[in-house]
């Protein structure tokens, strides 16, 4: 069973929905679209790319699973999908 669900691109699925996931719940928990829209899209850059970091933790929990499950491509898979939110957070915050 471990073996038919240990594929690269479960995990690059993963990788890249479930930080937009984290991310669109905690703004929506915390009503920040209300202070996006009172300010201007410049002075929220880095709130942004705060937003993109926390949506990444929850990738870094199921890399540590997969790697005690030893599904190796599944948690390689995982880095991969979260590779364009590290990118865009260094970027959105310098």
């Amino acid at each position: 069973m471990r073996q038919r669900l240990d594929k690269y691109w479960i995990g690059i699925l993963l990788g890249l929905v479930l930080p937009a996931l984290v991310g669109w719940v905690y703004i929506e928990r915390f009503n920040l679209w209300y202070t996006f829209e009172a300010f201007d899209w410049d002075l929220m850059r880095p709130i942004l790319g705060r937003i993109g970091q926390i949506g990444i933790f929850p990738n870094l929990a199921l890399i540590f699973v997969f790697y005690t499950l030893e599904m190796w491509r599944v948690a390689k898979g995982l880095l991969i999908g979260a590779m364009p939110y590290l990118i865009a957070c260094f970027g959105l915050l310098v």
